[in-house]
């Protein structure tokens, strides 16, 4: 990717973050722990934050190296490049198709069933074509196995998750 291009995935994922800690002001606090700082609004409040900062970094650090390029141009002509969705464009397309239908599905199938699902779909996305079949068994079981850790260790915090179909 050219530096144009990096500059607007940075931009991209400003805003997802800044859509993400909007969201994230409305989710009701609540402390487990007594008197603390970490509510359920704390982590997703900092996963937003930390992502508008990453961001901010890689625009500016982008348009450094595409300030650079350009004046040490020798022609001075600003080719002209066609945009073009490599691979890898395909992948963070897909992958933000899945954290949407994720965030449909949560309260309809629950936190169980729409986490495991997720996983899956992304694992399956991100992992190589010729490994899938090699690594199908572990990613069945760690998709299952982690959803249903978190889900009891966020039941033992007494912050409680939608349960869907599964009751």
């Amino acid at each position: 990717m050219n530096h144009k291009q990096e500059i607007g995935v940075g931009i991209f994922f400003f805003i997802l973050a800044a859509l993400y800690l909007a969201g994230s002001l409305s989710i009701s606090s609540f402390d487990p722990f007594g008197n603390s700082t970490l509510t359920s609004k704390a982590i997703p409040q900092l996963i937003g934050g930390l992502m508008a900062v990453l961001s901010i970094i890689h625009i500016a650090g982008n348009a450094l190296k595409l300030k650079r390029t350009q004046t040490s141009n020798e022609t001075g002509k600003a080719g002209g490049t066609r945009f073009e969705i490599g691979r890898s464009g395909w992948l963070m397309l897909l992958s933000v198709l899945f954290i949407c239908a994720y965030i449909f599905l949560f309260t309809r199938l629950g936190f169980i069933l729409s986490t495991i699902l997720f996983l899956l779909a992304e694992m399956f996305l991100l992992i190589p074509a010729e490994k899938r079949k090699r690594w199908a068994i572990f990613i069945v079981c760690f998709s299952t196995g982690l959803s249903i850790l978190l889900y009891l260790l966020f039941t033992k915090l007494s912050m409680f998750l939608p349960r869907g179909l599964l009751g």
